[in-house]
């Protein structure tokens, strides 16, 4: 009977999502009230669990899907960004698209991506992550313009690519497994085949985590063109929740003859995404595309820390993963405040906001040193551990250790990028029209004032999480073992 309690993670979600819709229909007056409290009860469901697996519990298990450290790490973060997520749309019940709708679409697309990071089976991860796709592409769509609509044509278009990788690499895997587990009876698989499946499975479930070629195709359109609260959720979870489901997929076949070569084209890709997302940051006026740019840049690190396939590096990337869904989902709603301000994005249509909205720019300052990883914030404890990881895998080959440098250099650009940005908004000479503007409302700030201090607690005290990244670190290593 236990057994079945490892559906909860999809499951829960789901039926709230139905609750939801009752609730909104016939007794609106607690349907905000139900969302938070539910919210609250996710997560708290999900963190609990987790510290029950650090204390030394058995993974719950049923048919493909495992609840251990790494996907129950990925499903609290989860549940965490979407408690603030949903507190935050609140600020836009005036608006008619933002009924039951948005919200029920929100939570079950909460139970996709968590049973997205709960498998091995490419199968059902590909179910998952298809089922996260359409909702996250129906939620674009309530931006409701005509560049909303094209965002989630590309979106889904390329989408198809995907599912067409993992399929190929699906039946391979079936054919000299019998199974659709990445787990089960690789020995019958031959190396030429595993290198195949690995390079499939990369670049298939890839796509999704912002990995070149195509995530620069579809992930800038879709994370600026839709509303704040789902770029923050798209940048900070569902790529991430991915680039997981990616090394899961591709971790078991590390183990072939083609180890090195596996290896050295998952980094090299990973410093490919950091590279080519920053420089492209650098030169956008639309805030929201400077973030999006900026998410592949990050990805980057991540996609380098978990290609490495050392404890110290996948830490690192679990590590970044959580930073990176404090700093850039607080970003991405910062721009849902400064868009209700002032009513643009452009940079340069903004300016001297920073005596306007003075708590925002503070947050915004926070938050982009975060990013740039600024000693004693927590974005620099995470790019500190894979630039060891990166720095110590020289041994390996030597050109891990320019990798390692090419990751300083990237610290470096994101600083530039994200001050030219916070001049632009905050500073200078102040725009006529903005006399009226302000900082957000309490909906808006809350959550954003939340983010920013776990960016700073993290920062000081990195060692809050240690235990529950490093156990997940571990469990994500076994799936290739």
């Amino acid at each position: 009977m236990n057994d079945y309690l490892a559906l909860a993670p999809v499951i829960l979600p789901v039926v709230g999502a139905l609750i939801a819709l009752a609730a909104y229909r016939y007794y609106r007056k607690a349907f905000e009230a139900f969302v938070i409290v539910y919210s609250v009860f996710l997560f708290l469901i999900n963190l609990g669990y987790l510290l029950m697996l650090q204390g030394g519990m058995k993974p719950l298990s049923y048919g493909p899907l495992t609840l251990d450290a790494s996907g129950m790490v990925i499903s609290t973060v989860v549940c965490f960004l979407g408690l603030l997520v949903m507190f935050y749309s609140f600020a836009y019940k005036r608006r008619p698209q933002y009924d039951s709708t948005y919200f029920a679409a929100y939570l079950m697309m909460m139970g996709f991506m968590s049973g997205l990071a709960c498998s091995s089976n490419v199968v059902i991860m590909l179910i998952f992550l298809e089922a996260a796709t359409v909702i996250s592409a129906v939620l674009v769509l309530f931006g409701r313009t005509k560049r909303s609509i094209q965002a989630a044509t590309i979106y889904l278009t390329i989408s198809i690519f995907e599912v067409l990788l993992v399929m190929y690499g699906a039946f391979i895997l079936y054919n000299h497994t019998h199974s659709f587990d990445v787990t089960t009876n690789l020995a019958l698989i031959p190396d030429s085949d595993k290198f195949l499946l690995a390079l499939l499975f990369l670049f298939g479930f890839g796509t999704k985590a912002g990995l070149l070629p195509l995530g620069l195709i579809w992930l800038p359109p879709a994370h600026s063109e839709a509303p704040p609260p789902i770029s923050a959720t798209m940048s900070g979870i569902l790529i991430s929740a991915s680039v997981v489901a990616m090394m899961r997929a591709v971790y078991p076949f590390y183990g072939s003859s083609g180890f090195d070569l596996v290896m050295l084209i998952v980094v090299s890709f990973g410093v490919l995404n950091m590279i080519v997302g920053m420089i492209m940051a650098l030169f956008q006026e639309d805030l929201k595309r400077v973030l999006a740019y900026s998410s592949i840049s990050q990805m980057g690190y991540i996609i380098v820390g978990l290609g490495l396939a050392t404890s110290l590096g996948v830490y690192g990337a679990l590590f970044h993963i959580t930073n990176h869904m404090l700093f850039k989902g607080c970003l991405f709603l910062i721009s849902g405040a400064l868009i209700l301000g002032v009513n643009t994005r452009q940079l340069h249509k903004m300016g001297g906001l920073g005596k306007r909205m003075p708590i925002t720019a503070i947050c915004f300052a926070i938050a982009g040193l975060a990013m740039a990883g600024l000693p004693l914030l927590n974005g620099a404890a995470s790019k500190a551990a894979i630039e060891e990881a990166t720095a110590h895998a020289a041994t390996i080959w030597w050109g891990y250790e320019w990798f390692a440098y090419l990751q300083i250099i990237g610290s470096i650009v994101t600083f530039l990028y994200l001050f030219r940005a916070f001049y632009l908004i905050f500073l200078g000479k102040e725009k006529p029209g903005f006399d009226k503007s302000s900082d957000p409302p309490l909906y808006m700030l809350i959550p954003i004032l939340i983010m920013v201090a776990l960016c700073i607690i993290l920062g000081l005290f990195p060692g809050l999480t240690e235990g529950l990244l490093q156990l997940a670190a571990d469990s994500l290593l076994h799936t290739g073992a």
